[in-house]
């Protein structure tokens, strides 16, 4: 927080005697500051932008209480006064501290647990884009077109003093709000649906297609896993014994699907099916018929099945399956039957080899035989010896017989080559002769069914071959439907349907759609594939009642079978196309149309802004649309209007909470449970609440100290508190961004690709959600042994057996790496492009990572020389740079600590030697003479002082979590933080739970909102 907005942010505080009484007085602090300090750090000079001489007559150390921290820090660091300038005595010193830190924690004492001033907070950027992605349920990363976020307070970019407003800003929310808008479709019943892709005007057929195809899609999805597929045994004999036992039994359907390991809508629907009389069908009447003639149980054996009932529930189950082809489902006789006509004629084949004789069966489809007469144009037989035309065969076969029975003597068989002569003439004189007695070809064989025609066959036969056609010179044609077909074994009932078989018909008549009509209603029972199947479910969007179909869902079964929440999708669903199927609604029907869209464009605007509507925000919202409905706008485009609007509102882009009231000028404001669940989801996910957040604010659970708790260890393990990783983890540690520009002198290192770039942030990113999501020790950050590796960036950090392209958790202690110390993009970040900078790494873990303060450099500091490019060459410049005692005092500190991670490139890699083949020294030491080598004796120096470690982080997330900088109010609750995650093991979730529960979070200060002057 700069210093031009400490006046707003500390004018609750009371200005007074707050010392302790043990305390030095102001005169004597004063008296040192003014001999010690007052020459550099004036109004003409304020070297580090520090002008303490103003608070000589008054130290106004709660206006400008960081001042006082910044003295304190860098006179006990030993940062001032400078080495052999103005050194103070031992009792200056402790005058001069013993005032200031007095000072400080009587103010911490008296203010302790102020909220503190926080100006209402913008989305970041990032809060945008994750509050989109929740709000519409797709990442669009719309923000990557707004104006790039500061940091402030503790460093983040959530701090309200930076998050400034312009025009310009404004004018990139009302386009970004366009944007999501265009993605949606808004209807009466799904509401308002975000889509990956821009959706931009709609016309009314679109609007309707688009709804009917979306309900189509839906039930094909829904109900494609429990639909049997092709070559699945649909059991359809076992469902059918079971509809008996529920007949003869009264067994409950329930109870015979479970013993029997059926599905109950498909029972249901089978025993619906064999128990009904329509729709009228005579060929699903074969299964139906056949069930009910069933043989009822057996008394002498009650509970039993007959081996009858079974015998005959297979047979059934065979004739069904007869109508399919059971290699090739879909191409068997219930899809052929749709293109039968007497036009063309059909091909039969048998094989018969072994056989004595076949039936050529003509069959009147039960349906009379008026118009049915067959014409059997070619028949032919194949024999071991070769291929014959039938009737040659025949001929010749007569021919044989005749004269073996004019031998003499006669023949032992004689009187069985009579009975066989008289057979084949028998069959003979039926060609080419007409049951109307017409001229036709003298080798054509004309059968009026019903008739089974027996035809003799050679001894060697193997197949036989026939075509036939429908007569359709037949004066009876349009009355004709018929069948045939070759069997060697037991010849049909003509006189009935026969299974399995195809029925020719004249086109175009009556006979042929009467028939076509029974056939379909089976073909609807029983689809011959599972492509069909599913149709038969899509096609409840057409129905107003569940269909026939046996293997199928109706939306009360598919309903029960998938759960409440698609029960009401699908009605949802169903209203859309009800709504827009029909171009001309009446006045009723559209003013029910328009409260739906009302009534959702509402529950999203209490989505987005994150807390109920208020009936005037209401009514507001619902005038704007009917104004563009006067502008004539379509109702989508009229309803997407109100959401631009919902997502311009300052109740969307900022995190807007309570006022105080008039009444109540002192004292906190309790944050209510819907601004306390804001809170909460933009501290742990950077964005809104999610269903469950929201519903313990609506019934205001949320302010109960256990329900909290509660919901704040569930958002922790959410994927969602990825982002708490990212944001906070991020930004503290300055890794966030680190694939979106490379640093490194990619000529030289052209090794380190955006690929590896892209993983090295990776590693990071998965390491902190592990942390955040299983409840990790914080320590872990500096002292972990592990880290998230692919395959990839293992090869490139040299760690060997991780394959894979996945990230997984790796133990890489062996490879000097583990936490935050060995990880690339740290490492990287902390280099120069071209060589390492022991330096800026050191830097980095005294003030990033401890949280230690440094003064900023002195002026005209002189560069490195352009030799200090190699480790040991760059540890001589170092040194020779320290002699200078400005810049010793901070080099002793930070530069050790930097070169123990030496043994590390400017990419990361570790190393033993540098470019020339020299040693790497990786030593560094302390001015107080602590030593240590390499990364683990930096991390075993780090462990030593993981008090400050602690300290560090407990700071930076109650600044993060409470968008502001920490102050002296602060300093009970980082006690306790400590103390906290110390007692429970360092787990993650005991420090958040601590800033959640305080009176810091829960409470926002009583003065009027601090807004920046920007906005």
């Amino acid at each position: 927080m700069s210093l031009n907005l400490r006046h707003f942010a500390l004018a609750a505080f009371v200005v007074g005697p707050l010392s302790l009484s043990a305390a030095p007085a102001w005169k004597d602090a004063e008296v040192v500051l003014k001999a010690k300090c007052y020459e550099c750090h004036n109004p003409k000079k304020s070297k580090g932008e520090v002008d303490l001489q103003q608070f000589a007559a008054d130290p106004q150390l709660a206006k400008h209480f960081d001042v006082w921290l910044k003295v304190k820090d860098t006179i006990e660091n030993g940062d001032m006064p400078p080495p052999k300038a103005h050194q103070m005595s031992d009792q200056e010193n402790k005058t001069l501290l013993g005032w200031v830190n007095g000072e400080l924690d009587a103010l911490a004492a008296a203010q302790s647990g102020d909220p503190g001033p926080v100006t209402m907070r913008r989305l970041t950027n990032a809060e945008y884009d994750y509050t989109i992605r929740d709000l519409a349920g797709h990442d669009y990363s719309l923000a990557k077109e707004f104006q790039t976020d500061g940091g402030g307070g503790e460093g983040f970019s959530n701090t309200g003093d930076v998050l400034f407003m312009s025009p310009a800003a404004l004018d990139k929310y009302f386009g970004a709000a366009r944007k999501v808008a265009d993605f949606a479709t808004i209807m009466p019943g799904t509401g308002i649906v975000f889509n990956s892709q821009r959706i931009g005007l709609r016309g009314p057929e679109q609007v309707k297609a688009q709804a009917q195809q979306a309900l189509y899609v839906w039930y094909q999805q829904k109900a494609a896993p429990h639909l049997p597929k092709d070559f699945d045994d649909m059991r359809e004999a076992d469902y059918m014994i079971a509809c008996w036992k529920h007949k003869h039994f009264k067994t409950p359907l329930e109870q015979l699907a479970k013993e029997g390991g059926l599905q109950l809508p498909f029972l249901q629907n089978w025993n619906n099916l064999v128990n009904a009389t329509e729709p009228k069908s005579r060929f699903l009447d074969l299964t139906r018929v056949a069930w009910r003639e069933l043989p009822v149980p057996d008394a002498a054996k009650p509970g039993q099945v007959p081996q009858a009932v079974t015998d005959g529930a297979k047979a059934i189950q065979a004739q069904l399956l007869s109508w399919n082809n059971p290699k090739k489902p879909g191409s068997g006789v219930q899809r052929q039957q749709q293109d039968a006509d007497g036009i063309r004629a059909y091909q039969m084949n048998i094989e018969v080899k072994g056989k004595k004789q076949a039936f050529l069966c003509i069959g009147d489809d039960g349906d009379g035989n008026k118009g049915d007469i067959a014409l059997i144009t070619k028949l032919d037989v194949r024999t071991t010896k070769g291929h014959l035309q039938y009737m040659d065969w025949l001929n010749k076969q007569m021919g044989e017989d005749q004269k073996a029975l004019a031998a003499t003597p006669p023949p032992a068989n004689a009187e069985a080559l009579k009975q066989r002569i008289a057979e084949l003439e028998k069959v003979k004189s039926a060609f080419g002769k007409h049951p109307q007695g017409r001229q036709i070809e003298p080798g054509v064989l004309a059968i009026a069914a019903p008739l089974a025609f027996t035809l003799p066959l050679p001894e060697n036969a193997t197949w036989l071959h026939a075509e036939a056609r429908l007569d359709l010179q037949n004066p009876d044609i349009n009355d004709g439907t018929i069948q045939w077909a070759l069997t060697s074994d037991k010849p049909y009932d003509v006189t009935k349907i026969m299974p399995g078989v195809l029925t020719v018909w004249k086109t175009q008549t009556d006979a042929a759609r009467n028939t076509m009509r029974d056939f379909g209603v089976m073909k609807q029972a029983f689809p011959d594939m599972y492509e069909r199947r599913l149709e038969e479910v899509a096609g409840n969007l057409y129905r107003w009642k569940p269909g026939i179909t046996v293997y199928y869902f109706s939306d009360d079964q598919l309903g029960q079978l998938l759960g409440p929440k698609d029960r009401d999708h699908l009605a949802a669903m169903k209203k859309d196309f009800g709504y827009t199927a029909n171009p001309k609604l009446n006045p009723q029907q559209q003013k029910e149309f328009d409260s739906a869209l009302l009534g959702h464009l509402r529950y999203f605007a209490g989505r987005a802004w994150r807390r109920p509507l208020t009936a005037e925000e209401g009514q507001k919202l619902d005038a704007l649309y009917f104004e563009g409905r006067k502008k004539e706008l379509d109702r989508e485009s009229a309803a997407r209007e109100v959401v631009v609007r919902v997502l311009v509102s300052p109740f969307f882009l900022f995190k807007a909470e309570t006022l105080p009231l008039a009444s109540n000028p002192t004292g906190d404001v309790k944050l209510n449970a819907h601004e306390l669940a804001s809170r909460l989801s933009y501290f742990i996910w950077a964005s809104q609440p999610d269903w469950e957040l929201r519903k313990a604010a609506d019934d205001g659970s949320l302010l109960k100290p256990e329900v909290l708790a509660a919901q704040t260890k569930r958002m922790l393990r959410d994927r969602k508190a990825t982002a708490l990783a990212k944001e906070f983890s991020g930004q503290w540690l300055k890794f966030n961004g680190f694939d979106e520009k490379s640093t490194v002198d990619e000529k030289k290192y052209p090794e380190f690709t955006t690929e590896i770039r892209n993983d090295m942030q990776r590693e990071t990113i998965e390491f902190f959600s592990h942390l955040v999501r299983d409840d990790r020790n914080v320590g872990e950050i500096i002292g972990g042994d592990y880290s998230f590796l692919n395959e990839r960036l293992a090869k490139f950090y040299g760690v060997p057996g991780v394959t894979g392209g996945d990230f997984r958790e790796v133990k890489v202690a062996q490879q000097h790496r583990g936490g935050l110390l060995g990880m690339g993009a740290i490492l990287t970040k902390t280099s120069r492009p071209n060589r390492t900078s022991p330096v800026v790494r050191g830097d980095y873990l005294y003030q990033v990572v401890l949280g230690f303060s440094s003064p900023p450099p002195p002026p005209n500091v002189p560069k490195l020389p352009d030799s200090a490019v190699k480790p040991a060459s760059l540890r001589e410049a170092l040194m020779v740079h320290r002699t200078d005692a400005a810049c010793a005092v901070c080099h002793e500190r930070i530069d050790p600590l930097g070169f123990a991670l030496e043994s590390f490139d400017p990419i990361g890699r570790f190393r033993t030697a540098d470019e020339t083949g020299g040693k790497i020294d990786d030593t560094g030491e302390l001015k107080d003479g602590t030593k240590f080598q390499g990364l683990p004796g930096l991390r075993d120096y780090l462990k030593k002082n993981e008090a400050n470690f602690t300290a560090q982080f407990c700071r930076k997330l109650l600044g993060y979590a409470l968008g502001r900088q920490t102050m002296p109010s602060d300093k009970s609750l980082l006690a306790k933080m400590q103390a906290t995650l110390k007692q429970n093991g360092g787990k993650f979730s005991a420090a958040v739970l601590e800033v959640v529960n305080s009176r810091q979070f829960l409470n926002r200060r009583s003065e009027a909102v601090v807004a920046s002057s920007n906005q």
